[in-house]
């Protein structure tokens, strides 16, 4: 009798165990698939490029050649304008504004860069627009957008082209563009 006990407390224990891992393993498997975007890479590799060389790249295969030592040639289009990351679900794109006087321009040179995810949990992700010069960075973060609506809208979008996107300007204040928004006890409390 003592052992039929001890064998169900046994099993019980297995039981509860397996759950918990085949719950633990769902979950991640789950969060492999979830888009996280790379804006904040991409962007400080445009910054380290322009650092060393006083201008921006003309594609990802430049930048690639003199910042990321050639590590990302697989992810890379032929024609150097797009960069697919499998890894984090995402898609970029890539065009340098450059003034057509640089000496005398009114505005810095800039980079233009779109991140939309891709993959199966794309559509809980969101779409990130930003011009990246050599001070600041100016964001733009909307839903979930495809190649193909990313491709129509344009390399350089105007702002209306963006609200009509429903994408809204994002400012920095010191915080990440891309970090997810917290939702603590302070975000119950009305003051």
């Amino acid at each position: 009798m003592k052992f039929t006990f001890a064998a169900l407390a046994v099993s019980f224990l297995l039981l509860v165990f397996a759950v918990i891992y085949a719950s633990w393993q769902s979950s991640r498997a789950s969060e492999a698939n979830l888009p996280v975007p790379a804006m904040e890479q991409i962007a400080l590799a445009l910054r380290t490029f322009h650092h060393q060389t006083g201008r921006f790249p003309s594609d990802f295969r430049e930048l690639n050649e003199r910042v990321w030592r050639r590590a990302r040639t697989q992810q890379i289009s032929p024609d150097g304008k797009t960069l697919t990351a499998a890894q984090s679900n995402y898609f970029y794109t890539f065009h340098a504004i450059t003034p057509a006087n640089p000496t005398r321009a009114d505005t810095p040179p800039k980079a233009a860069i779109w991140g939309a995810p891709v993959g199966e949990r794309a559509s809980e992700s969101a779409t990130y627009f930003w011009y990246v010069t050599p001070q600041k960075i100016e964001g733009w973060m909307g839903p979930a957008l495809t190649r193909e609506t990313v491709a129509v809208t344009g390399a350089v979008p105007s702002e209306q082209q963006l609200a009509l996107l429903t994408m809204t300007r994002q400012t920095t204040n010191g915080v990440s563009l891309t970090a997810p928004k917290t939702s603590g006890i302070s975000s119950f409390l009305p003051f």
